[in-house]
């Protein structure tokens, strides 16, 4: 992988997760205005405004994730696709335009870099249709479960255990408080996730039309769990479902037929690459080449997952493997 791909990938998880945690901070600003004693009323409000600013940070989402899937393809391949909007006059753009475009998406300023005047030839592309409705399907529904739902049933929960006192009482207005906090957090987890889903989703199904994709692979944001830090580690496998399942491509030194495999990661599916919890900033993203694909984070949990796991299989190793990215987290 060369350096400016390895910056870029690193680039677009921070970039996406600016625009997560900016709908996050808005989240719990607007959630301290909802009343437990109203919520049916103040939950109602809180969730119109959020469903706006979700869909309005998506088109951010969106925008950005075609701006990097552009520049990363053309610095992978030497072609590109056209813009997301609008149209391209000619056949050719140059890496300096699609530079341009990233850092105009992103709000960055653009060093100038020796290759910028390089021609990259544009590949017919039909970009897919965001898929608004289920979109805004799902954002309602993390919304509500995290958030009023939540906090009806931990105010439920309170009110049944101080039903024999006063719903007065300083304990049970604490209850109350501490309930309000909780269903805060975590609906602010599931409007920055719902807020991504429009870039993941536009790349993740550009990449399935994409005729030069060969592959996927999931780079890590700056503080990944165990399961992200896991798929990260396998690199590009995952250009099939007989592959991704296989448990890992790297065969240890003397098994020339890799059945007997040593640190043998769990086998995962296609599927779980799409799979994102809340909070989580990680991204799956095509890969154009069958070398060896890996960011300096998947060599590090590469080296990481064999040294924890030694000697171990199975659900021991993946228990052992939990704790060490545990323990690491911030």
């Amino acid at each position: 992988m060369s350096r400016a791909t390895a910056a870029l990938l690193d680039e677009h998880w921070r970039a996406q997760a600016r625009i997560g945690a900016g709908v996050s901070a808005q989240c719990l600003v607007q959630w301290s205005r909802v009343n437990p004693h109203s919520l049916e009323e103040s939950g109602a409000a809180w969730l119109a405004w959020m469903l706006a600013l979700i869909r309005r940070e998506r088109r951010r989402s969106r925008s950005q994730a075609a701006a990097f899937y552009r520049l990363y393809r053309a610095l992978e391949t030497g072609h590109t696709l056209p813009p997301l909007t609008g149209e391209h006059v000619g056949e050719t753009t140059t890496l300096g335009e699609l530079r341009e475009d990233w850092a105009e998406q992103t709000g960055t300023i653009r060093t100038p870099e020796p290759d910028d005047g390089e021609e990259i030839r544009l590949d017919g592309f039909d970009w897919p249709d965001e898929p608004e409705d289920a979109h805004d399907r799902a954002a309602v529904a993390s919304l509500i479960s995290q958030g009023p739902a939540k906090l009806r049933q931990d105010v439920a929960q309170a009110a049944d255990e101080q039903a024999r006192g006063r719903l007065d009482d300083a304990g049970f207005l604490q209850e109350l408080e501490d309930a309000s906090q909780r269903a805060g957090r975590t609906s602010a987890g599931a409007a920055d996730r719902e807020t991504l889903r429009a870039g993941r989703d536009l790349i993740d199904q550009a990449s399935k039309r994409d005729r030069r994709a060969v592959g996927w692979a999931r780079v890590t944001d700056g503080n990944p769990c165990a399961f992200c830090a896991m798929l990260a580690s396998r690199g590009a496998i995952y250009t099939s479902q007989a592959t991704a399942a296989s448990g890992g491509r790297r065969k240890p030194r003397g098994s020339a037929d890799g059945r007997a495999r040593a640190n043998r990661r769990p086998p995962v599916s296609r599927e779980d690459l799409t799979r994102y919890h809340y909070g989580c900033h990680c991204q799956t993203v095509p890969v154009f080449s069958r070398n060896d694909f890996m960011t300096p984070d998947a060599r590090r949990f590469d080296r990481e997952w064999q040294e924890v796991t030694r000697g171990k299989t199975g659900g021991e190793a993946r228990a052992a493997w939990r704790r060490h990215i545990e323990s690491s987290r911030r």
